[in-house]
This record gives C-alpha cells, sequence and structure tokens, in this order.
C-alpha cells in the first residue's frame, strides 16, 4: 500500500529524531519512494513509502514521537497525468482499463478531455466541462 506523510518535527528533539532514525531494524516491507523537504516554517517534511502494517507501525515510531506526524493511504495515478500533459488520449484510455474500467467509463471520461482538449481558450474548456457535467447528470 502507498502512503504518503507529512511530519513536522518538534525542532527541541530533533537530535533525537535523527539518532533514533538510525537506531535499529527497517522492517523488509518499507519501501521509499520520495523524502521531500518543505519550504517555509515550521520546518516539515513529506515522505512518500511503501508498506504494510508493520511498516506502518515502524514509521509511526520512528517519526511520531518526535513531531507531528500524518499519513494518508495514497494511489498513484502519474500515468492519467502524464497522460493529459501528452495531451494522449489514447494513453489515458489504457491507464482507465488498467485500473479496471468499463469501455462505457472510458467513452465517458474520454469525452470532457477530448472535449477540453479541442477548446480553444481555458474558458471554453471550462464551458466544455460544464456542458458534459449536465449531459451526464440528465442521463441520471
Amino acid at each position: 500500500m502507498l502512503h504518503l506523510s507529512r511530519f513536522v518535527p518538534d525542532p527541541t528533539r530533533f537530535a533525537e529524531f535523527l539518532a533514533c532514525l538510525w537506531q535499529g531494524e527497517i522492517p523488509g516491507s518499507l519501501v521509499l519512494g520520495r523524502w521531500l523537504y518543505l519550504t517555509g516554517e515550521p520546518r516539515a517534511m513529506v515522505v512518500l513509502w511503501e508498506g504494510d502494517d508493520e511498516a506502518r507501525a515502524y514509521m509511526e515510531r520512528a517519526f511520531g514521537g518526535f513531531g507531528s506526524f500524518e499519513t494518508e493511504v495514497v494511489v498513484d495515478n502519474t500515468p492519467g497525468l502524464a497522460a493529459a500533459f501528452a495531451r494522449d488520449l489514447e494513453g489515458f484510455g489504457d491507464v482507465m482499463r488498467v485500473q479496471g474500467a468499463t469501455e462505457d467509463e472510458i467513452a465517458a471520461a474520454l469525452d470532457v478531455r477530448r472535449r477540453g482538449r479541442e477548446a480553444g481558450s481555458p474558458a471554453e474548456a471550462a464551458e466544455a466541462g460544464r456542458a458534459w457535467a449536465e449531459e451526464q447528470r440528465a442521463r441520471g
């Protein structure tokens, strides 16, 4: 399972955090994706990681006792956004197929995206999106 955690360390305990982070065994199921420092104050970091319940317990212990530590389960849909940035409707449909969408769901999703891609401006794209949403509501 993929997780995104936000850590705001207690500055009075940061040295303790660092020392404890380097101590002991790491669960075999814990896979680090990214460790990112956020700009601004208070100092904060996010960590993208994968793991099971054992990994989650480790992360809570390693970080939670040394500041604020909040974790959410996330879904990586990077290929979907990459298809949008590439303006690749077919590629987006392929992403949806892999995720288990039906052909009707894919057709509807591609329709709204196609309308946006073909619009002449962001305002026209927004209008096309509103029209699509109204059509979907009318279909029930």
